[in-house]
């Protein structure tokens, strides 16, 4: 099992970030001005003076001035790079240092922690009770939602410092031109697009996938024809996601992940959106009056939730900005199968015997993932 956030924190080597701080700053100082030193001594001299002439001259020279900008480039990132650490290891040893502080007080009063840094709920004094004073509920909570603070801190510190770098570095071939972040408190400044892009590179996938054409009209007929892939996978920009993400299902599913991040700071969940939460008679009325209707003329706020029915989203946490603005990645997991398409008359296991694995009405695996920015009033 990995690792949490809370053991993780506890146990960093935070001195490491000041090494990684120090190494930007000699790079830094080792190659500001290099650029110039270039075009001074190198290019100058052949280009100006006459010492290479010919065809191949000014290919050469160009290739000199390319050499020049990339070094002036690498020292700005290297600046840019350098002033990121510094500002997150503040934030960090700051975070670890309370965090430490929080648990010790925690642990003289005999509570338990969890290894995700949440307080069991029947155990204080070193006893677990059947019943719990209300005193003894308070200090539970108390100490629940002091650790819980602290873990915000520290998640947010941590996943602002990871992709003010990226954007810094960048993801192109050469240098970063123009990295516009000095701190980790600047992340409104990467776009949207630049975050999922950013969040696919950190996971060693393409930044920039091919757009699908897929729709859940193509969807439904290779389920029941058989044909193209059993597994597929969507991104942002593709339709199966964006008629996700603009379903209206969502609209509670980011207030709802707003919530628990506000309440626990950890860095990962779920929310989930239900068809039956009213009961059978409400998932066969949310059928006849929204989803067929929606299926039939396309409606793109509810299309999307009429094709998967209900859904869980796993959620992680990448940034928070001074605003209260979340941004998270988003990862939903949906199966068309026989079993799915029958899930109005509820969910049973022998409704599974039903699916299939190859040929007509074989089951269509599909990954959809994104990354958005929710902003701090969930709207």
């Amino acid at each position: 099992m990995a690792e949490t956030f809370y053991l993780s924190l506890l146990a960093a080597n935070l001195s490491a970030l000041d090494d990684l701080a120090d190494r930007w700053e000699g790079i830094h100082r080792d190659i500001k001005g290099l650029g110039k030193r270039m075009h001074d001594e190198v290019l100058s001299p052949l280009r100006d003076k006459g010492y290479w002439e010919g065809a191949a001259a000014p290919y050469a020279w160009k290739m000199i001035d390319d050499i020049e900008r990339q070094l002036e480039n690498a020292a700005k990132v290297a600046d840019s790079a350098r002033r990121v650490v510094e500002d997150a290891v503040s934030d960090l040893k700051s975070a670890q240092r309370e965090l430490k502080d929080a648990t010790r007080r925690a642990k003289e009063k005999g509570l338990y922690i969890n290894a995700n840094g949440t307080l069991a709920r029947d155990v204080i004094d070193n006893v677990c009770k059947a019943e719990l004073t209300d005193e003894d509920k308070k200090t539970i909570e108390a100490a629940n939602h002091e650790i819980a603070e602290i873990l915000k801190r520290g998640v947010i510190a941590d996943r602002n410092l990871a992709y003010s770098l990226m954007a810094d570095i960048g993801l192109g071939q050469w240098f970063n031109s123009d990295p516009q972040l000095r701190d980790i408190d600047s992340t409104a400044r990467i776009g949207q697009d630049e975050y999922n892009a950013l969040d696919l590179a950190m996971q060693g996938k393409d930044p920039y996938p091919g757009l699908s054409s897929d729709d859940p009209y193509s969807l439904g007929s290779d389920w029941v024809t058989g044909d193209g892939p059993r597994h597929r996978e969507y991104y942002s920009g593709d339709e199966m996601t964006e008629l996700i993400r603009s379903s209206d299902s969502m609209k509670q599913l980011r207030l709802d992940t707003l919530d628990q991040f506000r309440r626990t700071g950890q860095p990962e969940g779920s929310v989930a959106y239900s068809i039956s939460e009213s009961g059978k008679l409400g998932a066969l009325k949310k059928l006849v009056t929204t989803d067929l209707p929606a299926i039939v003329t396309g409606d793109k706020d509810h299309l999307g939730e009429a094709f998967t029915g209900s859904y869980n989203l796993h959620y992680t946490v990448k940034g928070q900005e001074p605003d209260g603005s979340l941004v998270v990645e988003y990862k939903l997991h949906n199966n068309t199968s026989n079993e799915s398409f029958l899930h109005y008359i509820g969910y049973y296991d022998w409704l599974e015997k039903t699916n299939r694995e190859k040929g007509v009405f074989s089951s269509v695996d599909q990954e959809i993932v994104w990354t958005e920015r929710i902003p701090a009033k969930g709207k």
